[in-house]
């Protein structure tokens, strides 16, 4: 073998050489992409199944805002929803919100007629928890922010309105169906064999004592004067001229702001740029929020097929067999 062919067969070698190494990296870096797809995949996927997200907060100075948009009620776990309120998932959020050093203050933007008082009180306490910090709570009321949704607004600092919002109404209620003369009509019985008189009040066959009545009306009248100590803190008022001002109903933003239950009215955009102006930040943070998740979209189809008059009238029943004390606008 020449020199000069000696060299071309190197050259051959080293090309042959590098081609290898390449190949071996590009079919491990493509391995590694594959399965970081794999991994992405599942995640996406396991967010879709169960409607969860996950939100990444800012790294430098921000005002969150806290959405409670619809009606304020226990029991959904999704982190964010494209459609109304998840009580666990603005739970969270705020504890979020407390443990990050970022955040410098809240701005909550209430569009609630209500719900439980025990949601909404929930939402209360976590929000007086986030004031501990020594961190601000700003509120923008929209189109309505009614009982359960004031009771919420009252642990802020400042309270804003729309013009043309509906709020206050300031009050608790308990409504139940009694079905015991309909199941009289078609022969049916309820029997409930109770371990005392007044267990099991509100079953849906079976009528109320007026001992009964009186026993819950004093639960109504427990919640309320709770509803009106938590105004009264928070506008500085005491819990007899909260009651002397609004008597359970709705008021529009400018006789709220008469009788002192709200600080201002304004437009949203205006507002939001005053609270960053006070935080002494430009940025504002807001989750997006989570598909609804596939048992979420299962649900809500199979509650729009068709029933009969019978299911109907068992799934009402069952519905509202239950005492929940509501906080709820009317």
């Amino acid at each position: 073998m020449n020199k000069k062919r000696f060299l071309w067969f190197l050259l051959a070698a080293a090309v042959f050489a590098a081609t290898g190494i390449l190949g071996v990296r590009s079919a491990l870096g493509a391995r590694e992409r594959a399965a970081s797809l794999s991994e992405q995949a599942a995640s996406s996927f396991a967010a879709m199944f169960s409607g969860e997200t996950d939100y990444t907060l800012p790294s430098e100075p921000y005002v969150a805002k806290v959405s409670v948009d619809g009606t304020i009620a226990e029991g959904s776990s999704v982190p964010l929803s494209a459609d109304g309120y998840s009580h666990e998932a603005t739970l969270d959020f705020v504890d979020r919100l407390i443990e990050d050093e970022n955040n410098v203050g809240i701005l909550l933007y209430i569009d609630s007629p209500g719900g439980t008082i025990t949601a909404s009180d929930e939402l209360y306490l976590k929000l007086l928890d986030y004031k501990a910090t020594g961190r601000p709570i700003w509120c923008y009321c929209d189109t309505t922010a009614c009982s359960g949704g004031y009771y919420v607004a009252a642990a802020a600092d400042e309270i804003c309105a729309n013009r043309n919002c509906l709020c206050v109404n300031i009050g608790v209620y308990i409504s139940v169906y009694n079905f015991s003369q309909l199941f009289e009509k078609y022969g049916v019985e309820q029997l409930a064999f109770k371990s005392s008189e007044n267990k099991g009040i509100g079953m849906t066959g079976i009528p109320w004592t007026d001992e009964q009545k009186e026993i819950y009306q004093s639960i109504v009248d427990q919640y309320y004067e709770q509803f009106l100590a938590v105004v009264a803190e928070g506008r500085g008022m005491t819990p007899e001229r909260v009651r002397e001002l609004d008597d359970g109903r709705e008021m529009l933003a400018a006789q709220a702001l008469k009788a002192g239950f709200i600080d201002s009215i304004g437009r949203y955009e205006e507002y939001e740029k005053k609270v960053l102006a006070a935080a002494g930040t430009e940025l504002l943070y807001e989750p997006a929020a989570a598909m609804p998740s596939w048992m979420d979209m299962l649900q809500q189809f199979t509650s729009s097929l068709p029933k009969s008059d019978a299911q109907s009238l068992l799934d009402f029943a069952e519905a509202n067999s239950g005492i929940v004390v509501m906080a709820y606008a009317g």
